[in-house]
This record gives structure tokens, C-alpha cells and sequence, in this order.
């Protein structure tokens, strides 16, 4: 549990801090599954209701109760822009599906910048309950087997654990190599370090090694678990094959047992013993306390990581002695009122958090208000429109983040592993004259203003976009591998174009570092040069500039200090440079509208600019519709 704390308030002194949770998990698996097994041997059998009443009263009311007091943390010292999703995360967090939540976001385009919700840590807890809702099913089934066929109860056990053990882990191999972002969150690919340790509960008694191989094998594995958690980082593969060198560790600390290493009493120490048993109080208040910190303060040094130990001991003994100790230990008149009252209290929770959910989503972007006097949005930059002072931003804070265009809920943007060229049809379906919008999420960006222009004009529009890949025809690496998918898509959207014969086509794109500025000049003039030569006017937009912020946070705290630099955040125009030398191609360059001469304000005309630190709120695009059919000429 130090491992985690430190690592998530001084990463940098403890990179691979994050392995205190596989350590939790060999340590859960070894007491849970040792418990079960003399439960099984000794008591006649497992009792599921029996079991699972315990997990609630020694788990769920804290968890509860930290839930319900992050989310009324979240509402005071979070900005509005993260409470929708921060009560989605409380509700997965109830219902122990967290980890399953931030898988999907790992590789949600979308979701793959958002910050840190208050919440996060519970991926963990989710792992290890959805493993305990299976495991002491699969051992009961086990025994009776075994009660049949008239094997050794315990071997049996063993033989299904080892099993488990090896597809976990063979998953955790496979799918760290092919998606680390998805690998490090599911249950398929941590169920192993889980099964590790009961593995080691079901053994242990099996030998029993002299003093000196304990010393031996406690010193390795202290070496182990601190090698891994100084060595490692966030960029080492994570979990497959790595993951064993502190889960490992973890197996041979608790296989010495009770050992002495000069003064060094090994995990027997009454310090220790006070921090393992108020562990869980302490993983569960001590993130919560970072994230409202850091919201506030924006970073951590070391009187302030001191401050927040101290902190997160002071709320964690409050939540051990008056939360988890009474309900744990309290007297039931039946072994089901437990998981009653774990159930009411999950529901209420999830209901309070859903609430929030609702009353975000039934706020309104009212667009018809863009252009009034109360927003004129771009206009105040070119057209020194007068910008009233005391107007609430449009869109709210709290929708910034889902301020998308259509696009996204049409489920026609193509995500990175998609291959086919999915579009959508926009505009006026009916129309004469077709436009279509090719490229990446900066390219999709600017498709509520070509919205507006092809409805305007009774066109029709169609869309080609997809997560992450330039128009630019070059190959390019994604986390480090050949973007493969994107040069198929590439290929199919420019043949689906060319069945279309659209009249115009928009083309946009981010910067990719990974890519020369030659190549990806050489790159856009070969689509470009392909585009016209089937007739097509190509209408090149300049990449928007990056925020060296995420309006997100500091609109909700320090609205003042949401401003850039303009020079440090423009980057060079490529498409400007590429398009020098292919004919039929109109350069728009639209920065003058999102940016003043020397700075750059996430809000223009009391109108949000940017849902995140690069992508235009749909909003602000829809207000750019005017301007930007001047300077493409539409």
C-alpha cells in the first residue's frame, strides 16, 4: 500500500510504485483462498451467502460512504467539467465494473486525455470482487467433482487454480504485447496474480524450509518487489511477463513467514501491522485526496506530499474505527441482511450519483444564442465585436467534455482499429452538390461548421474521419507500431470518394511527430494531386493550435489564467507548405478566429474554444461557419 501512496504523489521517486497493487492481489488471493479452503475442509462446505455477507460487511459500507463523500468532493473542489463523468466512475465503482469502465476509455479516442477522476483507484477493487464472485462458485463445483471421483480435495483445487493461473497469464502476455491500454485493466489479464496466492495458501504447508532458505527466499523477494517498483515505469509493458517479478517477490516474502533479518522483523512489526490493517481505509481516501488537492493546487512537492500522508492517515483511521470496524464486526439477525443492506446501499448510491448524471444531461447548449450580444463568439476577434462581462461560458462547464460534433453519436467516426470507411450523411441528403469532410478528430472537428454551410446551401455532406490518422499518405507509428489500419482506411475512404464525385472536399489534420515534414508534405500532395485530378476542389484547413492546458480544469478554477501564448502553441503551417505546388487547392487558415495577436483565451466571445487541450468545442465550430465558408469560398 506504501508503494501505491508514494508513487501517486511523487511518481517521479517511485516509478513503478503502481505495483503495490499487484502485491495486494497475490496477498488477497492467499488469505481469501485459504480461508475458503478451511471453510471448505472444516466447516462442511462453503457457505456462499456466508462468504459473501462477510465481503459486504468488511468491504462495502466504507467503500460507500468514500464514494458518496468523493462525489460532494468532487462537486466543491473539482471543476463542473468533470462531474458527469466522475459520478459515471462513482456508479461503476459501486457496482464493481470500474475496471471495465477505464478499459474503454484506454482506448476511447475520446476519453483516452481525460484526467484522473477521483474514483479511479477503484479498478482494483473491481478485480478483486468480480474474481471472489466466481472463484468460490468454481471451487464449490470443484470439490463436488472431486467428492465424485473420489480425488484429493486440495490437489483438485490446485490442479483448477493452476489452470486459472496459466490462461491469465497467457492473456496477460498476448494482450500486453497487442493492447497495453486495455491488458493493464481487465480481470481476464490480473485474475493470475489473484490465483498466485491461492495457490500459495493451498501449498504452503507442503514444505517446510530451514531457517536460512527463508532468510534466503525473503531477501529475494524483498529484493523483487523493490527492484520492481524502482525500475519500472509507466513506459514498461505492463502486466504481462513483468508483472511476475513483484508478484513473485510478493510469494516469497509470505512463503518465509515470520523472519528476522538482523533488527529487520520482516512484515511482523506493530508499524506495519498498524497499516495493514487500516489499508483498505487508506487506498480508499487516498486518491480522492490527491485529485481534490492537485484541482486546487495543481501540483505536489514535498511538504505538501508530507501534508496529504498525513491527511489521508488522519480521514483513513476516522473511516476504520467509525465505518469499517463497527459494521464488520456488528451482529446480523440472519447471514442475508448484510447483503440486503450492502444492496439498498449500492442502489442509493448509484441513484445519487445517477441523478447527477441526469440533471448534467438535461442541460442545454442553446446555440441560437451564438452571434447575440451576449455571444458573439468569433466576431469579438474579427469583428471587434463588444464582449459582455459576467455572461456565463457557452457551452456550460459541465459540457464541455460531451461538446462533440454529431458524429461521435452517429457511431460513424472510425475508431483506431477500424478499417472501413464508415461515413455519415449530413447536411441536406437531398442535395445537388456534395462535400465531403476527410481526415482525423481535426478534421471532424470542423464538421458542425460544414454542417451549417452545406444545410445552408442545400448540399449534401459526407463524412470520412477516423481516430488518429492524417490525411497524409506516408505509414506512421501508434504507441510505437505501424499504424496499419489507417493506411487501409486511407485507401477505401479516397475510392468511396471517388464513386461519390463530391464537388468539394475538406481535408484536415493534427500534427504527428512521428512523421517527417517532408514526408508528410509528400504525403498530402499525393492525396491532394489524386483529388483534383478527379475533378475535386480540395479545401486544406490548417491544424488549430494546442493548449499547453485543459480548459476543463482551469475554466472551473481560474478562468483568468486560461490564456496561451500564441507563438508557443501555433505550430507550423504544413499545409500552407504543401500546397504550394498542387493546383485546385484553397489553404484556409482559421486561427485568426480562435486566437488574438499574441495570445490564444480558451473562451472567445463568452463562447468555449476547446473541449480538451486541441479539439474545438462543436459550439465554437458552429459559430466559425460564417468565416469559414468566406475563407474557403463556399
Amino acid at each position: 500500500m506504501a508503494f501505491v501512496v508514494i508513487f501517486h504523489i511523487w511518481p517521479a521517486a517511485l516509478p513503478g510504485g503502481y505495483v503495490g497493487v499487484d502485491i495486494f492481489f497475490v496477498i488477497s488471493g492467499f488469505l481469501i483462498t485459504g480461508m475458503l479452503a478451511r471453510m471448505a475442509l472444516s466447516d462442511g462446505g462453503i457457505s456462499l451467502v456466508g462468504f459473501y455477507s462477510r465481503r459486504v460487511r468488511r468491504l462495502l459500507p466504507a467503500a460507500i460512504v468514500a464514494l458518496l463523500v468523493t462525489l460532494a468532493g468532487t462537486l466543491l473542489f473539482v471543476s463542473d467539467a468533470w462531474w458527469e463523468e466522475t459520478a459515471k466512475q462513482v456508479m461503476a465503482s459501486a457496482l464493481y465494473v470500474q475496471n471495465w469502465r477505464l478499459a474503454e476509455q484506454a482506448v476511447d479516442y475520446l476519453g483516452a486525455e481525460d484526467a484522473p477522476s477521483p474514483v479511479q483507484h477503484f479498478w482494483s477493487l473491481s478485480i478483486e470482487e468480480q474474481f471472489y464472485i466466481v472463484w468460490p462458485v468454481l471451487m464449490i463445483g470443484a470439490l463436488w467433482r472431486a467428492r465424485r471421483r473420489g480425488y484429493s480435495p486440495i490437489q483438485t483445487l490446485i490442479t483448477v487454480l493452476g489452470l486459472v493461473l496459466a490462461g491469465s497469464l497467457a492473456a496477460s502476455v498476448a494482450l500486453t504485447r497487442s493492447d497495453p491500454a486495455w491488458a493493464y485493466f481487465v480481470t481476464h489479464t490480473r485474475m493470475w496474480e489473484l490465483a498466485l496466492g491461492g495457490l500459495l495458501a493451498l501449498t504452503l504447508d507442503r514444505f517446510q524450509p530451514n531457517r536460512r532458505v527463508r532468510t534466503a527466499m525473503a531477501i529475494a523477494g524483498l529484493l523483487a518487489v523493490f527492484a520492481s517498483a524502482i525500475l519500472f515505469s509507466r513506459s514498461t509493458d505492463f502486466p504481462g511477463f513483468n508483472a511476475l517479478l513483484p508478484t513473485l517477490g510478493t510469494a516469497l516474502i509470505i512463503a518465509a513467514g515470520g523472519i528476522r533479518i538482523g533488527r529487520f522483523r520482516g512484515p511482523d512489526t506493530a508499524a506495519l501491522r498498524y497499516i495493514g490493517d487500516r489499508s483498505y481505509s487508506i487506498y480508499l481516501w487516498h486518491w480522492p485526496l490527491i485529485i481534490f488537492y492537485v484541482a486546487q493546487r495543481g501540483s505536489i512537492g514535498l511538504v505538501d506530499g508530507l501534508l496529504l500522508i498525513s491527511a489521508t492517515l488522519l480521514v483513513s483511521g476516522l473511516s476504520y474505527r467509525f465505518v469499517e470496524q463497527p459494521y464488520r464486526h456488528s451482529r446480523s439477525s440472519t447471514e442475508w441482511r448484510p447483503l440486503i443492506d450492502g444492496t439498498v446501499a449500492v442502489g442509493l448510491c448509484v441513484a445519487v450519483a445517477g441523478g447527477l448524471v441526469y440533471a448534467i444531461d438535461q442541460q442545454p447548449i442553446d446555440v441560437s444564442l451564438i452571434g447575440t450580444i451576449n455571444y458573439p463568439g468569433p466576431a469579438a476577434l474579427l469583428a471587434n465585436a463588444a464582449v459582455p462581462e459576467g455572461v456565463k461560458p457557452l457551452p456550460p462547464l459541465s459540457k464541455i467534455g460531451a461538446d462533440v460534433p454529431v458524429i461521435y453519436r452517429m457511431k460513424c467516426h472510425q475508431e483506431q482499429k477500424g478499417t472501413d470507411a464508415t461515413g455519415c450523411l449530413l447536411g441536406d441528403p437531398a442535395g445537388t452538390r456534395t462535400i465531403v469532410v476527410m481526415g482525423d478528430s481535426h478534421a471532424a472537428q470542423w464538421i458542425p461548421a460544414v454542417d451549417k454551410i452545406a444545410k445552408d446551401r442545400k448540399w449534401k455532406l459526407v463524412t470520412f474521419t477516423k481516430a488518429a490518422c492524417p490525411v497524409t499518405r506516408v505509414a506512421f507509428l501508434d504507441d510505437g507500431k505501424p499504424y496499419e489500419q489507417c493506411a487501409i482506411w486511407r485507401e477505401r475512404v479516397l475510392a468511396e470518394i471517388a464513386k461519390l464525385k463530391p464537388d468539394f472536399a475538406i481535408t484536415s489534420q493534427s500534427n504527428y511527430a512521428s512523421v517527417t515534414q517532408d514526408a508528410m508534405i509528400e504525403g498530402l500532395r499525393s492525396v491532394w494531386n489524386e483529388l483534383a485530378g478527379q475533378g475535386v476542389r480540395v479545401i486544406a484547413i490548417r491544424n488549430t493550435p494546442f493548449s499547453l492546458f485543459d480548459p476543463r480544469n482551469c475554466l472551473g478554477t481560474d478562468p483568468g489564467k486560461c490564456v496561451n501564448p500564441r507563438s508557443e502553441v501555433e505550430r507550423e503551417n504544413i499545409y500552407a507548405l504543401a500546397a504550394r505546388s498542387v493546383a485546385g487547392v484553397t489553404m484556409v487558415d482559421m486561427n485568426d478566429a480562435l486566437c488574438g495577436k499574441d495570445s490564444c483565451s480558451a473562451v472567445v466571445g463568452n463562447v468555449v474554444v476547446l473541449r480538451d487541450n486541441h479539439h474545438l468545442t462543436a459550439t465554437y465550430a458552429l459559430a466559425l461557419a460564417p468565416y469559414l465558408a468566406k475563407a474557403a469560398g463556399l
